[in-house]
């Protein structure tokens, strides 16, 4: 993994970094904010044992490459960006370092502080989806044991605080609300510096999920908020996201993301020149994929065929059949 880094802000406040290995195959970005008083923790991996010990190790290694003694237990405020199980899954393990307070977005909330409850709807919600899609009852079985995977690594944590928009947090940093990667997603701005998250990545582009899943998600929210954002990011010199590496040009990362997506609708719009399920749609765009990326896939081909169904451009081929079944399997088609 890469080595810690440092960044100045224009303001002469510092923003560490250091990776941490939240599964096998993800590396998330932590973030300690120091401006001489405050030391904020932004995010903090996913929980998973490895991935405490990176965080561990993170903090001990800004210690000896900056000369800068840092701990855990210094940490005076936490910050969570959105409530996916790699920023925020990590908590009950920094509980046991700090009682700082925690701070989330409200649509986020229940995510961390009742987790028990959000994971039952989410995995209902889900299901009906799955099965809504066209995947076999065996292959939903399996997808649904990799969806619960590392989620019971996770306890309630009580929340104090909420992140709002137009209302400073700790140290000022300014919160923008971004939905649409998750409900809660917010982007952090602190002087020169934007803390985008997950919202914008320097080459990936962000997952999207269907807001028949969980609401205040889905491919609508999160182009719109690509546009409140990419209008405040102006005089932004450095993107800091949740994965990858540092963003330079914000504004045009955030035209790259808009183009893919755009390209990926008009694929799926091709693709159902005749009558296809979600389950097809997604083998069309993504071809064979493994484990947890079926998954992904599946919720992102659900994701854009719900954005063309909501404005009209995609119809129910099978309409008779929906009316008279309980649960239909749903082919689309273009209007």
């Amino acid at each position: 993994m890469k080595a810690p880094q440092l960044f100045k802000t224009d303001a002469g406040r510092t923003i560490y970094s250091f990776p941490v290995r939240s599964f096998d195959t993800l590396i998330n970005n932590i973030y300690v904010i120091d401006d001489g008083n405050d030391l904020i923790l932004v995010d903090c991996g996913s929980g998973m044992p490895q991935t405490n010990d990176d965080l561990s190790a993170g903090f001990a290694a800004l210690s000896e490459t900056f000369g800068r003694a840092l701990s855990l237990g210094d940490i005076t405020t936490i910050l969570i960006t959105h409530g996916h199980i790699d920023h925020f899954g990590g908590l009950n393990y920094v509980r046991q370092h700090t009682d700082a307070p925690i701070g989330v977005h409200i649509l986020d909330r229940r995510v961390l502080s009742n987790h028990e409850e959000r994971v039952v709807f989410a995995y209902r919600r889900l299901e009906t989806f799955l099965e809504s899609a066209g995947v076999s009852a065996e292959q939903r079985e399996r997808l649904m044991s990799v969806y619960l995977f590392a989620k019971t690594y996770y306890r309630s944590t009580p929340v104090q605080f909420l992140l709002e928009e137009g209302r400073p947090t700790v140290g000022g940093i300014e919160v923008y609300h971004v939905p649409g990667h998750c409900p809660g997603q917010v982007c952090l701005r602190v002087d020169d510096m934007m803390l985008t998250a997950d919202h914008v990545l320097a080459r990936i582009t962000p997952h999207q999920a269907p807001e028949s899943i969980t609401h205040h998600m889905g491919l609508s929210h999160y182009l719109d908020s690509l546009v409140k954002l990419q209008q405040v990011v102006g005089d932004i010199r450095l993107g800091l996201g949740g994965h990858e590496d540092p963003n330079e040009d914000i504004r045009a990362r955030i035209d790259a993301i808009r183009s893919a997506h755009n390209d990926r609708l008009a694929k799926v719009m091709d693709i159902c020149r005749e009558p296809k399920s979600i389950a097809e749609i997604s083998r069309d765009l993504f071809g064979r994929v493994e484990t947890y990326h079926v998954l992904l896939a599946l919720e992102e081909a659900g994701a854009h065929v719900e954005y063309l169904h909501q404005r009209g451009e995609l119809v129910a081929a099978n309409l008779s059949e929906i009316e008279q079944i309980s649960h239909p399997v749903v082919r689309y088609v273009r209007a």
